[in-house]
């Protein structure tokens, strides 16, 4: 379904939905039902034609049997891998009670006092975020796993007791008080959409031909099921606020927000920036994170980066209410939460958290060491290239050198310096296409409307670019809002593929 299409359509099931929600729940209930009567349908012309081969056979049918008997175990054959869906396990360091014993007393008393389902397992991993995924063994037929993930960047970034309001968030999701319809449907929009994922995978004949028809249903279904997800955030924020407290709530919401602008626009850029500089890292992120939050997070940023965040609007593709709307919802004033002493990392998990940093460092040494090496030569490199031909004016240097030149300066952050030598090497007739693909880079970020001319020029000159370039596109204009022109080369992004 293309983007613009989506966007209508969710605006006008929220209307739907806000005019009349019982029936608009049934309505998704009715949805909902058509999956499992897809899937009961399909078992059923399998085994009834397993049945009807053998009956042939008993009466000496046997050409017929065989033919029908085939087509019916091929039909089984195709429709358990297509519809027994497996959710992947996340990844991540499982945690046992006796590792953090403080960690899994705040779990179990939030789950008690929210009367949320329990949890099979509790994973630490090194993303900024906390999830219950629920993992079906049966497929669209439930019988789920709950597992919780925490990851070490939010636990080094908020207070216990904001720790203990995303968590009674998440178990919102679970309890019985946000209703078991909710829970199933959240279910199996959650199910549908990883099969939905699946389509673009290479796939045999037997397993397109019967999840054809899923393709039309599942965007659909996504949509309307979209607009209860979104209600039920509120409905999870409100649960939480019934056992944290409001200001507590509102609190960890606010952090969550700003501290993760630092760590994902100061702290990773602050890091990765020492890459050209050092043959390696000169601290490692996780065992730092908390003292660089102390150190580099002033007020007057906070302040900006929290009147930035309520200004956003709730994006149309996203389940979660801006901060803004959350916030108005619990009827609470919005503002900065004090830095507590303590993060609930320091809290929760006590002695053993400097081995937990050092687990995690280790993984993110291993897999990056590479890639800082390799960002070290390139910045290297370019100070080489810089130095070369700095004294040669651009009148003496073709398109192409005037391009390698531009892309050293760009390396090394100085984007004013190459932007008009990449200008004139784009605007050469025989200029290179990745010319024109980095001054739209260079532009995309400064929201000039020329980014587009120069990515259909990019796509002009070099078909194996155009993915890239329309993938820039649609990004450009998503960034400004521009949902039909977005919505255009994403259309287009699918005539590609």
């Amino acid at each position: 379904m293309r983007v613009e299409k989506l966007d209508r359509l969710v605006a006008r099931l929220e209307k739907e939905c806000a005019a009349s929600p019982q029936a608009y729940r049934l309505k998704v209930i009715l949805l909902a039902s058509v999956s499992y009567l897809y899937v009961v349908l399909i078992s059923a012309l399998a085994v009834g034609g397993v049945v009807w081969s053998v009956l042939q056979l008993v009466q000496g049918e046997i050409a017929d049997a065989i033919q029908v008997g085939l087509l019916s175990g091929l039909l089984a054959l195709f429709l358990v891998p297509a519809l027994w869906v497996k959710i992947p396990r996340p990844q991540g360091k499982v945690l046992q009670e006796s590792d953090a014993p403080r960690l899994f007393a705040m779990i179990d008393t939030v789950r008690r006092k929210s009367g949320g389902g329990r949890i099979d397992e509790v994973i630490l991993n090194d993303v900024f975020n906390t999830a219950i995924v629920q993992i079906p063994r049966l497929g669209i037929l439930g019988w789920h796993r709950n597992v919780l993930v925490i990851g070490l960047p939010v636990l080094q970034t908020l207070s216990r007791k904001e720790f203990a309001a995303i968590l009674a968030h998440e178990f919102g999701h679970l309890t019985r008080r946000h209703g078991k319809l909710s829970t199933w449907i959240y279910r199996i929009r959650a199910i549908w959409s990883e099969i939905h994922e699946s389509f673009g995978g290479a796939r045999s004949f037997g397993w397109l031909l019967i999840t054809w028809p899923l393709r039309w249903y599942i965007p659909y279904f996504s949509a309307y099921s979209f607009v209860l997800a979104r209600r039920d955030e509120y409905e999870a924020d409100r649960l939480a606020a019934a056992i944290i407290g409001p200001r507590t709530l509102a609190d960890a919401l606010v952090a969550i927000a700003v501290r993760r602008r630092f760590v994902e626009e100061r702290f990773w850029p602050d890091l990765w920036g020492r890459a050209g500089k050092q043959p390696g890292p000169p601290y490692l992120p996780h065992g730092s994170m908390r003292t660089a939050l102390h150190l580099g997070l002033t007020q007057a940023c906070a302040e900006q980066w929290l009147r930035e965040e309520l200004q956003r609007n709730t994006a149309f593709d996203d389940t979660h209410p801006c901060l803004r709307d959350r916030i108005r919802a619990l009827d609470t004033p919005c503002e900065l939460p004090p830095e507590a002493a303590l993060s609930a990392a320091q809290s929760l998990l006590g002695e053993k958290l400097p081995a937990l940093q050092r687990y995690f460092d280790d993984l993110w040494l291993g897999f990056n060491a590479p890639r800082w090496r390799e960002q070290y030569h390139k910045v290297s490199s370019a100070h080489e290239t810089v130095a070369r031909w700095q004294s040669r004016t651009p009148d003496s240097l073709g398109p192409a050198e005037l391009c390698h030149l531009a892309m050293a300066l760009e390396t090394l952050g100085r984007n004013n310096d190459a932007l008009p030598l990449l200008r004139r090497a784009a605007d050469h007739p025989h200029g290179p296409a990745t010319a024109a693909l980095a001054v739209a880079r260079i532009l995309h970020g400064r929201n000039d409307e020329a980014t587009i001319d120069y990515l259909e020029l990019a796509m002009q000159r070099d078909q194996d670019l155009v993915e890239e370039a329309v993938l820039q596109a649609a990004a450009f204009y998503e960034a400004r809002g521009d949902v039909a022109r977005a919505g255009n080369y994403w259309h287009r992004l699918e005539a590609l593929a």
